[in-house]
């Protein structure tokens, strides 16, 4: 039980961090963190973040494209569900 909750703390940490390098502020990096955490035991949660697709290039999604075809920005700090999403590194 003890290993699963160093996971669990280590993977907040490393989520907060990264988040803190993408733009966000402390609070709003662990606001976030926490959502996850909560998402990640909810078995009916399916909503992710853009960064953890398949889809997700920089800060644009290569799949969901505007009328010209270029590819769109992206919610990325909102959990969502979208009809899109391939799990990162699942290929």
């Amino acid at each position: 039980m003890k290993d699963d909750l160093d996971r669990e703390v280590e993977r907040h940490n490393r989520r907060r961090i990264r988040f803190i390098k993408e733009g966000l502020k402390e609070q709003e990096a662990w606001d976030l963190a926490e959502s996850m955490f909560d998402r990640d035991r909810d078995p009916f949660d399916d909503r992710r973040l853009c960064f953890e697709c398949e889809h997700h290039a920089g800060r644009l999604c290569t799949k969901i494209t505007d009328r010209a075809g270029k590819p769109t920005p992206q919610l990325r700090f909102m959990l969502q569900r979208c009809e899109h999403f391939e799990l990162l590194g699942s290929k």
